[in-house]
């Protein structure tokens, strides 16, 4: 009697994984292509990674690039974490590179080591873009907080690079210290030092400063109600590029604090998706025109 009983058990075993593998996919790269740990550049010894979301190995059709760069005060967060969220984009047809780069530890300052990586990027997408089929005519970037300054920055510093989209981003490092007034300012270990004393590095590394017409598109997505990093930082940038001629878009998200995905989930959900494709589509348009 035991063996009958055993093969019962195995059976409806079998018959729960097989129903739980049939529903529902919780993969947020379903169908989609995603290449993981491409190096991109050797730094020291240290290899620099991407992971490169595709929308469908098969096309033919060069496709749009967007860099997306993490946030995590330039001190931590990485490229697996922050990917998930650009499935969307990637099955409109963009290709997404996440790139991880260099962080800023106790002594070892990452400013402008980071900003030199997120460029690195670019000219290693910009090699390979035959074989993954990507449109070198389309290219933007992407980035949250700290993530969205070099976003930012790389698209000022690189005229390849047509857009930035910077979601809860700092604009200007000096006032972002004075603000918030923290015993341990994690921009003093990006820069190496406290932004007040070294007023140079500080504005080198604020996108405010770098404002120009002419320069990239920039989408700017900010939580009205962000303690760590003021809606003001992205309203001073917005009255900025207004005065310079600079292409821009300002969106606030009321009620939202820092460090929402492009799906916004509270207080008000909200996909966000459709205003960047909208935005990029626009600027990219331009590009390719002007060829």
């Amino acid at each position: 009697m035991l063996r009958p009983f055993c093969w019962l058990v195995v059976a409806a075993a079998t018959f729960a994984a097989w129903n739980a593998s049939s529903g529902p996919s919780t993969d947020p790269f379903a169908g989609l292509v995603v290449v993981r740990d491409l190096t991109y550049r050797t730094v020291d010894g240290r290899s620099l990674k991407l992971d490169l979301i595709l929308p469908d190995r098969s096309s033919l059709i060069d496709r749009p690039v967007l860099i997306a760069v993490h946030g995590g005060s330039w001190t931590g967060g990485s490229k697996r974490d922050y990917g998930p969220q650009f499935a969307s984009l990637a099955r409109a047809g963009i290709a997404v590179a996440v790139v991880d780069y260099r962080l800023a530890r106790p002594g070892a300052p990452s400013w402008d080591g980071a900003l030199g990586d997120v460029l690195a990027a670019l000219d290693w997408l910009h090699d390979h873009g035959d074989e993954y089929h990507l449109d070198r005519r389309r290219v933007a970037a992407v980035g949250t907080s700290s993530g969205g300054l070099l976003a930012a920055l790389a698209a000022q510093e690189d005229p390849r690079i047509a857009a930035a989209v910077c979601l809860s981003t700092p604009y200007s490092l000096l006032d972002l210290a004075v603000d918030r007034r923290l015993p341990h300012e994690p921009t003093a270990a990006f820069l190496g030092g406290e932004p007040s004393r070294m007023e140079s590095p500080a504005r080198a590394a604020s996108p405010i400063e770098r404002a120009a017409a002419g320069g990239p598109a920039l989408l700017l997505i900010h939580g009205s109600d962000d303690a760590w990093v003021s809606v003001n930082q992205a309203r001073k940038m917005q009255k900025r590029l207004e005065e310079v001629g600079g292409v821009h878009q300002l969106i606030e998200i009321s009620g939202a604090r820092h460090g929402f995905e492009l799906d916004v989930g509270s207080p008000v959900p909200r996909d966000l998706n459709p205003d960047v494709r909208r935005f990029l589509d626009e600027a990219w348009r331009g590009r390719v025109q002007g060829h």
